[in-house]
């Protein structure tokens, strides 16, 4: 069994295109029943978020795997193969392992060190086992994934610095306005992303926040987690008017914000203001209206692009928000630290991989074994009459203690082969030696003791000891066991 992943993510397609790949809803499941049901992919898991769009395969052809996978998703997303060619790349083994150990430990965000992705990964390859699509193989290469982000998070310096998308609007706002204290702020979404929003927003003192979800219960908790007011989405084009600055991030598949939606906004210095910097403030010679700085950080976009055209709204998508990223994010002292830690897990998660090939193999040997004691007592303690129960149940327990202690020592020895580089060869020469078709064991009749007469006889035709079996079968060999001939 094979692993693989194909798909795309923030550097290596626009978001135009990345938006029309996003599979989330009843989509996602429709795409993770057909990989389910195809035939050369036998296991399967989707991880969609705003950034990136990967299907991983497991399969004994990883690579006509991928394929299909590619047709499934284009099948459901509509999206023409050749538009994707150039950017759909799959990767198969330790390069996809690779690949979503460094997705896992925030390295091929859009934003460096962002935590959420963590999260993602493990709820995604859950959902896909939940949906009877991923088995053993993915679950055990996403158990080393968040593993390793664990372990990024944890012990380099990438786990000590907010590093979301949320952290870089944030600033980036803060820095437009000069301070964000007195603003009034609209957050639509209450998931992760504007959880973490909503925080970093009352650590720079807004003055009002609202909560805006297609969901009213989910507003409610993160406004009240956030000491702010929920607030319906018919009310959004109210609430934008007001608002200096506002960030989306949803699940929608379709804009929630038209050039509609923006209603006039009161001139600069008339309306709801902040304290000091170039925002609400500072009136031009026209009187400008006062500006909406609305940050779209979703994929698919909740924004119709159309709507950063409108006079006085400044429009920021997500690929926006990676341009500004800070540099000093991209050259934290922990990311050297943190790809250390992926490579490492990536050796791990190989060799483990390679010692669970070993299990099957193992597991028809040791039945195998076990038939055959099973056979061996059954046929001793039948001309064992005479013992006493307690005594045949003690010649039971010592068959199966030497069985055991005998195996296990065989068990240990072949996973720690397995895992080796060349434990294929091991296991290919374990089937070979005891190939199910050559370990039946039957009974053979021993020939009768030769007489001294017998003997001197042979001695005087020259017949010696040294070629009394070359030719032989096996049951003239005075053998009491050998392996059958079928």
């Amino acid at each position: 069994m094979a692993i693989g992943l194909v798909g795309v993510d923030h550097t290596r397609a626009p978001l135009a295109l990345r938006e029309r790949l996003t599979v989330a809803g009843d989509r996602l499941d429709h795409l993770l029943d057909l990989l389910r049901a195809d035939a050369a992919i036998d296991e399967a898991a989707v991880l969609s978020t705003c950034n990136r769009t990967e299907l991983y395969v497991a399969a004994p052809d990883a690579r006509a795997a991928l394929a299909r996978a590619t047709t499934h998703l284009l099948a459901t997303t509509g999206v023409p193969s050749t538009e994707v060619a150039a950017v759909l790349e799959p990767r198969v083994e330790g390069e996809a392992a690779r690949h979503l150990c460094a997705v896992a430990a925030g390295l091929r965000s859009l934003v460096r060190g962002e935590t959420q992705i963590l999260a993602q990964v493990r709820e995604s390859f859950a959902y896909a086992t939940g949906r009877e699509a991923a088995g053993p193989e993915l679950q055990a290469l996403a158990r080393a994934a968040v593993r390793c982000g664990k372990r990024t998070r944890a012990e380099t310096a990438l786990g000590a610095t907010d590093t979301s998308v949320s952290a870089v609007a944030v600033e980036m706002a803060r820095r437009r306005f000069g301070s964000l204290r007195g603003r009034a702020a609209v957050l639509i979404g209450a998931g992760r992303i504007n959880e973490v929003s909503a925080q970093l927003l009352r650590n720079e003192g807004v003055g009002s926040l609202v909560v805006v979800s297609r969901t009213r219960a989910a507003a409610a908790r993160l406004a009240a987690a956030c000491d702010g007011r929920a607030a319906a989405m018919e009310d959004l084009p109210s609430l934008l008017a007001e608002a200096d600055l506002a960030i989306t991030a949803t699940r929608a598949p379709e804009p929630l914000i038209v050039p509609s939606t923006i209603m006039p906004r009161d001139r600069a210095g008339d309306g709801a203001g902040g304290e000091g910097g170039d925002g609400a403030g500072d009136v031009d010679e026209l009187g400008a209206a006062r500006p909406l700085l609305l940050f779209d950080i979703a994929a698919p976009r909740d924004v119709d692009p159309a709507v950063g055209r409108i006079a006085g709204v400044e429009l920021v998508d997500i690929d926006a928000v990676r341009v500004a990223t800070p540099d000093a994010i991209e050259l934290l002292d922990g990311v050297a630290d943190a790809w250390a830690i992926v490579d490492e897990s990536v050796e791990l998660y190989i060799a483990e991989a390679r010692a669970r090939r070993a299990v099957p193999l193992i597991a028809r040997l040791r039945a195998h074994v076990d038939r055959n004691k099973d056979a061996e007592l059954a046929r001793t303690l039948a001309g064992l009459e005479r013992l006493s129960p307690a005594d045949r149940e003690a010649v039971a327990l010592m068959a199966h203690r030497l069985v055991n202690n005998m195996f296990h020592h065989l068990a240990t020895r072949l996973k720690k082969a397995a895992a080796l580089p060349d434990g294929d060869a091991h296991l290919a020469a374990l089937a070979f030696l005891f190939d199910e078709a050559g370990t039946e064991y039957r009974h053979v009749m021993a020939p009768p003791q030769e007489t001294e007469t017998e003997t001197e006889t042979e001695e005087a035709t020259g017949a010696g000891s040294s070629t009394d079996t070359v030719g032989l079968t096996p049951a003239s060999r005075g053998a009491t066991l050998a392996p059958s001939e079928t």
